[in-house]
């Protein structure tokens, strides 16, 4: 088994602006995208400089199978931007025939052109952040685009996928955004339904901290879909396109048969992978490095793992911290859950520490079992679907209560 990562997540920071409910590691650029050449911009070439060191900085590597350039919103770069850096890992690390190269694309940030300009760079999946097709809810979570602009470039990935220029293509829904109701949800399941993509991921709201979201939430002004309603739409999510012909393999994600998101099964597997840019996240084997979330950090950050030579595929210091616990509940996520027993085998503990906590996680797990919720097939462990799956934040947040507290 080779045991450098086959995978690299790629973090494009760009953005037009921030939407209401993101808090990831970005740099709004506002209008200088059109003003100020856009992709040809100095804050954009700069970042790139230092990207393209961060890559060359691993010094132990393997071919990669799996790609994903994601942001911010990628599609600000030109195409040849992207040619280059799928092109750096080609010449540096061997890219595999047939590997899967993701980015995602926001309406509005791409046009045709573009859209073929980077699958000739070497893209073969992408993934269209729509969040929804009501232009009154896209404007009060900030999004920059509207209906029009997501059903046009639906229509353009349909396009070049049923002519064989892409591998697949995903559409992304964010679903309980501010007035969406029942009715609402249902118009949004309606119209992805019809372009018929290959995979749909479906993300539950999150209020983060710092985000305009947060803030309108601690005034009282932030008007979220009832309880009665989160749940409703939940629950006709997972009818409406299993009836479809989409299968649900992973709590938020969703496909027809052969178009599961191979570079997401990564995390979620808990393989390891290689990470590069701006506030992302590494995991090589099992063990994690975050990179600074703020500019001037990061680049501070890959001048000492470049000019000094420290390679961050053998490093180890204070950022890195192994997570057996994520492990286990990114495993569950999946549709067919986890062997509960080979996990824990291969974390090398002692017998007596190994032997109390896998009692003690079993212990925790029975009242799961026997509600329903939680589904055992001999070794393997996985959330019953629907009931586990419409539920899982409930079970996964007190899952890892009781971890904090036999820690």
């Amino acid at each position: 088994m080779n045991k450098f990562p086959r995978s690299a997540y790629v973090h494009i920071p760009f953005c037009h602006r921030r939407c209401f409910y993101c808090d990831f590691a970005v740099i709004p650029l506002g209008n200088k995208i059109e003003t100020l050449e856009g992709y040809g911009s100095k804050t954009v070439k700069e970042y790139l400089h230092f990207l393209h060191k961060e890559i060359l900085s691993i010094k132990h590597k393997s071919p990669l199978s799996t790609i994903y350039i994601g942001g911010g919103t990628p599609s600000i770069l030109d195409p040849q931007q992207i040619k280059e850096l799928i092109d750096l890992f080609k010449e540096n690390y061997g890219v595999d025939y047939g590997a899967e190269i993701t980015m995602e694309v926001d309406p509005a940030s791409f046009c045709l052109d573009d859209l073929y300009g980077f699958i000739n760079a070497g893209i073969n999946r992408f993934s269209l952040g729509v969040q929804s097709f009501n232009n009154q809810i896209l404007q009060n979570s900030g999004r920059r685009h509207m209906r029009e602009d997501a059903e046009k470039s639906c229509l353009w990935l349909g396009k070049v996928y049923d002519s064989g220029l892409i591998k697949s293509w995903s559409l992304d829904l964010i679903q309980n955004l501010p007035l969406s109701g029942f009715i609402e949800w249902q118009e949004d399941l309606k119209k992805t339904i019809k372009f018929s993509p290959p995979h749909i991921s479906i993300y539950d709201l999150n209020i983060e901290n710092g985000t305009v979201f947060k803030k309108l939430a601690n005034l009282g002004k932030l008007k979220l879909p009832s309880d009665e309603e989160a749940f409703r739409n939940s629950e006709s999510t997972n009818l409406i396109l299993k009836k479809s012909g989409y299968s649900r393999y992973e709590i938020s994600n969703y496909c027809l048969p052969r178009h599961q998101s191979r570079h997401n099964r990564v995390y979620w597997s808990g393989l390891g992978w290689w990470s590069f840019g701006q506030g992302s996240t590494s995991s090589p084997w099992g063990e994690k490095l975050t990179r600074p979330r703020v500019s001037k950090e990061y680049k501070e950050w890959v001048i000492n793992q470049y000019e000094l030579n420290l390679d961050v595929s053998l490093i180890n210091n204070d950022f890195v911290y192994k997570e057996l616990d994520e492990k286990i509940m990114l495993g569950l996520r999946l549709k067919e859950g986890i062997d509960i027993y080979k996990l824990f085998k291969e974390q090398n503990w002692e017998n007596k520490k190994f032997e109390s906590k896998f009692i003690k996680l079993l212990e925790e797990w029975e009242r799961f079992l026997e509600s329903g919720l939680l589904v055992r097939k001999g070794k393997r462990f996985f959330l019953s679907d629907p009931k586990g799956m419409e539920l899982s934040n409930q079970i996964l947040i007190s899952m890892f209560k009781w971890w904090d507290k036999v820690n």
